[in-house]
């Protein structure tokens, strides 16, 4: 697979939009994950399968954009069909990743809430790592926390764009039909068909993030020949000019 060029937040999130146009299928299989969730919040406690139902699909359905994201990346067309036998082949690691994603966010959010969002854009990109690169749940985990490193701002900063959309979204909908009973359903709706397009356009943009830095074995080669100063940069020249720059790109978006 030729290597990507590097885009900020912006580039990737405008390449998962135009990827998602190319396979609007995929804004057809997150709106019915949205419209389980909008079931399952209508049930109360009786929506506790819906709910599961939902857990269970999501880390399959994300992994679709995963690796349709690396089809449309390597100049090929999506292929669902593909996309899917390849998610289901790694989907027990898959659950193993988001059940150990839950509790290690769930854990962080509890204290402070700062350390469960460093958690979460920490470990945001092992999912892409399991169907992209056929690990396993720990060799995911470990990757993304690696991989991550360098990302943290492109990374947040993917979050940021996807939270201000459903934020305006939500205060769009109070200036509407203010705070009731309407409101929640209404809003709940709304939700749904967010979940259809900036899902699948967030979860690409992480694909695409995971593919621009993923390891290799010339990287690992060249890792093995670079001593570490003990501030998490090495002595060599270029792949410290290529850190500053990335940087600079993240900061700028």
């Amino acid at each position: 697979m030729p290597s990507l060029q590097r885009k900020g937040v912006i580039g990737s999130i405008g390449d998962g939009i135009e990827w998602l146009r190319r396979n609007p299928i995929l804004m057809v299989v997150f709106l019915l994950y949205g419209l389980i969730e909008l079931g399952a919040e209508i049930l109360g406690p009786a929506g506790v399968v819906l709910t599961l139902v939902g857990w269970l699909l999501l880390p399959y359905i994300d992994g679709l954009v995963h690796v349709i994201g690396k089809q449309e990346a390597s100049g090929e067309s999506g292929d669902i069909g593909r996309a899917s036998s390849t998610v289901l082949g790694r989907y027990l690691s898959l659950i193993v990743i988001w059940i150990a994603y839950v509790i290690a966010v769930s854990i962080g959010l509890i204290f402070l809430i700062l350390p469960g969002i460093y958690l979460a854009v920490r470990l945001s990109l092992a999912f892409p790592a399991c169907v992209i690169d056929d690990q396993d749940a720990f060799e995911s985990l470990s990757t993304s926390w690696s991989v991550a490193k360098g990302n943290l701002l492109k990374l947040f900063g993917i979050f940021v764009a996807s939270l201000v959309v459903v934020g305006s979204v939500g205060i769009v909908t109070v200036l509407y039909t203010g705070l009731d009973g309407e409101f929640y359903l209404t809003f709940l709706l709304v939700s749904a068909l967010l979940t259809a397009v900036v899902s699948p356009v967030v979860q690409f943009a992480l694909a695409r993030v995971y593919l621009e830095n993923r390891p290799t074995d010339e990287t690992s080669t060249s890792e093995d020949d670079t001593q570490n100063d003990g501030w998490g940069t090495t002595t060599d020249d270029r792949t410290r000019t290529n850190r500053d720059d990335d940087r600079w790109d993240d900061a700028n978006w």
